[in-house]
């Protein structure tokens, strides 16, 4: 924690200039918004900017609580520029000129609990002349930190033309950030466990009035990403290189594993029109034809958009081409094409001939425009050992200090145990350094960053952390716990090198990892056995793809949560208490299905795995994991062959204590040891 002690305490406050007026008569309600300025007083800095959506309720009228949650909320962001840690309040200042009682007005920030301006907590007022002002958020920045706040206000649904004392009135108020030399800490304030500490930090109070305000907020919204974000197109202003491998067009015709192809599927899909969804943050092809790029003339009227174009192959081989043209987060504007033969290994082994086609053209992208950043902070939800307390969104003050390395907590669990993913070696770690190296050798992943969840994707055992018979003739066989995955070996061996061999395995708790291969009941679903027929779809896939609503409750704990033989729940298959995040994590995080998601805590711009699986499909005989993928959208689709980042989760033990820190990157909670 920086701080400095002899320095006077200097207050500094920003004014967001922000009259607002009401008209009873009219039910107008207006509020204009003028440009922000920051203060400088001594070496203090805190600057507002990212200020989006001014709050303009003209000719408005009294609204429902549901319909205010959703008005488009006036967005802004607190920086501290400074080299000093800072304590700092933002209040609404009730002005001089106001006529109408503060108990009309409803309050909203980002998506606490909405009150009456009135019941807020009032406080010594900043501006000369005014009547009162009421404390609606408090919390610490370090040097460099920021905090995003979203503001509603509207009319109390509950006025009526009855309420006589609210006409002809007027509120005029002013948004007021006040700072100071930072002296919060949970430590300093008696609550020196991990768990008590995350609490007592979201408010500045005790975990218990925590608990009380987080059992308060609104509903979550599983359907929309969290924060939720507008997109515009970006466009490259120099070009680039992409390709597509196809299965040759001497195949055509020739059956055997070639007997799915036909002239035109082997060609890559090549849009002439196309559409971008602001919401998604996604391109889809409008027109479209599959063709030979280089047959193509560039630089007339006439533009071509390239997507994604390539081929699977089954355990036998058999080829199966795809042309990608909706759902698009990166779309190429082609300028020129070549073309080359070569050769590939199919999954079973077959040689297979090809045509690589390398496309030149500028990328089209996109970029975040706005965003809503109100969903965020610590939410509960039930697990099957009582309440867990999650983060959610845009946060910043869920950084860890544990073992050397950096991590950020996902969640508080029922038992009370803290977990944790891992989060790189540097506070601020991106893309590659968010996942771990290994050092041992042996497993031939020496210093990578990226590996395959499984060497083998031909039978839906593959979905398995660990896994039975792939010539099993049941569910149970298939998905018996006897053979360890590639990624298990992985993480044991990163977790026998850094958290057993340093000393710091009294710390862990072992609170389990579900890597649920329990069936979909809403898909035309397979059994998990099979190799041919229908496809698997399996319980993460439906709560993600088909009924948005994640769980924390393992479907089958007895075989699919891994825990430790010292355990007391569980399949106790477990060699050390280490794992990886799931599917329904990442959707408490703030990811929804077809979204973009940059802005969530636990984003990274390089894929890395998660322990759910997704499909088994049987089209192309391949097991399929779950993945937060580098486009920033999560899928269940990740080939388990495929090699990506691995993120490795642990759980800390409930009673494990802190000896300093507030959460942030510059200052995390610092694990006693």
């Amino acid at each position: 924690m920086k701080r400095k002690k002899g320095l006077t305490i200097i207050g500094i406050f920003i004014v967001l200039c922000a009259i607002i007026g009401a008209s009873y008569a009219y039910w107008l309600f207006t509020r204009n918004q003028t440009t922000m300025n920051k203060l400088l007083v001594g070496c203090f800095t805190l600057s507002l900017n990212n200020e989006q959506n001014d709050i303009n309720l003209q000719k408005t009228y009294p609204i429902s609580d549901e319909e205010g949650a959703s008005l488009v909320p006036y967005s802004f962001t607190i920086t501290n520029t400074c080299d000093l840690f800072a304590d700092y309040t933002i209040n609404l200042e009730v002005l001089e000129e106001t006529t109408l009682d503060s108990k009309y007005i409803r309050v909203m920030l980002n998506n606490e609990a909405v009150q009456n301006l009135n019941e807020y907590e009032s406080t010594t007022t900043s501006i000369a002349g005014s009547l009162d002002s009421k404390v609606l958020a408090k919390g610490s920045l370090g040097s460099g930190d920021s905090a995003d706040y979203t503001l509603r206000l509207w009319l109390d649904g509950e006025t009526g033309a009855y309420d006589t004392e609210a006409m002809n009135k007027t509120l005029a108020t002013k948004i007021v950030v006040n700072a100071n030399v930072g002296s919060y800490s949970p430590v300093d304030q008696g609550f020196t466990t991990l768990a008590d500490a995350i609490l007592a930090n979201e408010y500045q109070t005790t975990p218990e009035i925590a608990k009380q305000k987080i059992s308060e907020k609104q509903e979550v919204d599983f359907t929309k990403t969290a924060p939720l974000i507008d997109w515009q197109e970006s466009h490259a202003s120099a070009t680039s290189t992409t390709s597509a491998t196809m299965p040759h067009p001497d195949l055509v015709g020739t059956g055997g594993i070639a007997s799915n192809l036909t002239a035109e599927n082997i060609l890559v899909r090549v849009g002439t029109e196309y559409e971008f969804d602001s919401t998604t943050g996604k391109y889809t092809f409008t027109e479209y034809q599959n063709v030979d790029p280089t047959t193509l003339t560039y630089g007339g009227e006439e533009k071509y958009y390239y997507c994604g174009s390539g081929f699977n192959t089954s355990s036998t081989d058999l080829i199966s081409p795809y042309q990608s043209y909706s759902g698009c987060t990166t779309i190429y504007e082609l300028t020129g094409a070549t073309k080359e033969e070569s050769k590939t290994t199919g999954a079973g082994g077959t040689e297979i001939k090809t045509m690589i086609y390398r496309m030149t053209g500028y990328q089209y992208t996109q970029t975040e425009l706005e965003s809503d950043k109100s969903d965020k902070g610590l939410y509960a939800i039930q697990d099957a050992d009582g309440t867990s307390y999650y983060y959610r969104g845009s946060v910043t003050n869920n950084y860890v200090s544990f073992a050397g390395y950096y991590w950020r907590i996902i969640r508080i669990n029922g038992d009370g145990s803290i977990r944790l993913l891992y989060a790189g070696e540097t506070a601020d770690a991106t893309g590659n350094n968010l996942n771990m190296k290994l050092t041992d050798s042996s497993l031939g992943y020496s210093n990578r960053t990226t590996i395959p969840f499984n060497t083998t994707r031909t039978d839906p055992a593959y979905v398995g952390y660990m896994y039975g018979n792939t010539l099993g003739t049941s569910y149970e066989q298939t998905n018996a716990n006897e053979v360890d995955s590639n990624i298990k070996k992985y993480l044991d061996s990163w977790y026998r090198q850094n958290i057993l061999d340093k000393g710091y395995a009294d710390y862990i708790a072992d609170s389990g990892f579900c890597n649920d291969r329990s069936l979909s009941t809403v898909n035309n679903n397979g059994d998990g056995v099979s190799t041919s027929g229908r496809t698997t779809y399996y319980g993460g896939y439906q709560r993600y793809y088909n009924l948005q609503t994640p769980s924390l409750v393992c479907p089958n704990e007895s075989n699919d949560l891994f825990t430790t033989s010292s355990s007391d729940k569980g399949n106790k298959e477990l060699t050390y208490p280490i794992g990886l995040i799931t599917i329904d994590e990442l959707a408490l995080s703030g990811y929804a299905n077809n979204y973009l998601n940059k802005s969530a805590y636990t984003y990274s711009s390089l894929t890395y795995w998660t322990m759910s699986p997704g499909i088994f499909s049987v089209g192309n005989t391949t097991a399929r994991e779950f993945v937060l993928s580098s486009d920033v959208s999560v899928s269940g689709w990740g080939v388990v062959t495929d090699s990506f980042g691995v993120r490795a989760v642990i759980n800390l033990k409930s009673d494990t204590q802190i000896s300093g820190g507030i959460g942030t990157s510059n200052d995390p909670f610092v694990i006693q040891v």
